[in-house]
């Protein structure tokens, strides 16, 4: 009986956490948030690429690492980048989008290909992640989830 209550306190009091792709950026008020996810804090918030195509909502973890969220004019979150000492918990970045994400690098770490640059190109999502200690950054996007007339490549620039 208590545990239930006690899930519903922590997520009623808990700060937003990190967009995901597909769902609304992290400026938006969210349903669901976790209360292990770190508070992000808005840096900025623009629309960008004639005001119509995207929004670009710039934001820096408790850690120092700065993930930039790109929306549609629907408000969903088609791409994000990252930059900073720490990698950002990718299953947040990615929501729905992790478990392939997780399946293609641990079968490519079977069969040996390991290393610090991490590479995940398929029809739903395209990732490109490398660093080492205190010098990470990132990409990831849904190739379906790009709003019409964006050139993804000079977004992620």
């Amino acid at each position: 009986m208590m545990a239930p209550l006690l899930g519903l306190s922590l997520a009623l009091i808990a700060a937003p956490a990190l967009a995901a792709l597909g769902q609304a950026p992290s400026f938006a008020p969210r349903s669901s948030a976790t209360a292990s996810a770190p508070a992000p804090r808005a840096l900025a918030a623009s629309p960008v690429a004639g005001a119509s195509l995207y929004t670009s909502h710039l934001l820096q973890l408790e850690n120092g690492t700065v993930v930039q969220e790109y929306a549609t004019p629907a408000g969903l979150v088609f791409a994000v980048n990252w930059r900073g000492p720490v990698l950002p918990d990718l299953s947040l970045l990615l929501g729905e989008f992790f478990r392939g994400y997780k399946l293609e690098t641990d079968q490519a770490r079977a069969l040996g290909k390991r290393g610090s640059i991490v590479n995940v190109a398929n029809q739903k999502l395209i990732v490109r992640s490398s660093g080492r200690m205190r010098s990470f950054a990132g990409y990831a996007y849904a190739p379906e989830l790009i709003p019409v007339g964006v050139n993804i490549h000079d977004v992620l620039q």
